[in-house]
């Protein structure tokens, strides 16, 4: 539980739950445009999925949202990456962030593997240094390849 959230850790997608994850990736900017069929394909081949999950009660009706989302792809021993952490909007700065990457760190397939890495913006730096992350040297260059239209893409 964090601070005046009840949401409890689940590892995977709960049942119902890709919708919500869905709509906490499009809050973002930088995964705004993602597709229903292309969210499953990822979490499909996603290692280690992790969600903040409470439970919503309307009148009699009991229903569960979730309201944090994070994933990361590994090897189990060497490398492991932390992908799309995303908070719902009405619940940031209520300790979910914290919440979310140490579930995800804690993870039994990220949580002995020589480096974990992720990528953030800039004004994330100090959250993320908390956790013992830290900036890569510039000898190090972020390269990315971008899906070709003519191509198959799966």
């Amino acid at each position: 539980m964090t601070r005046d959230i009840d949401a409890d850790v689940v590892y995977g997608i709960p049942d119902g739950g890709v919708d919500d994850v869905i709509r906490l990736l499009r809050s973002t900017g930088w995964a705004a445009d993602r597709d229903r069929d292309g969210v499953r394909r990822m979490l499909d081949h996603t290692d280690v999925v992790v969600c903040l999950v409470r439970e919503v009660v309307s009148g009699r009706t009991r229903d569960h949202e979730v309201v944090a989302f994070a994933r990361a792809l590994t090897d189990t021993e060497y490398r492991a990456f932390v992908e799309d952490v995303v908070v719902g909007v009405p619940y940031r700065g209520r300790g979910l962030g914290t919440t979310l990457i140490e579930a995800v760190c804690d993870h039994p397939s990220v949580a002995g593997v020589e480096q974990v890495v992720l990528e953030c913006r800039g004004e994330l730096v100090d959250f993320y240094e908390q956790f013992g992350f830290e900036p890569v040297p510039a000898e190090a260059v972020l390269m990315k390849r971008e899906r070709d239209a003519n191509r198959s893409g799966g």
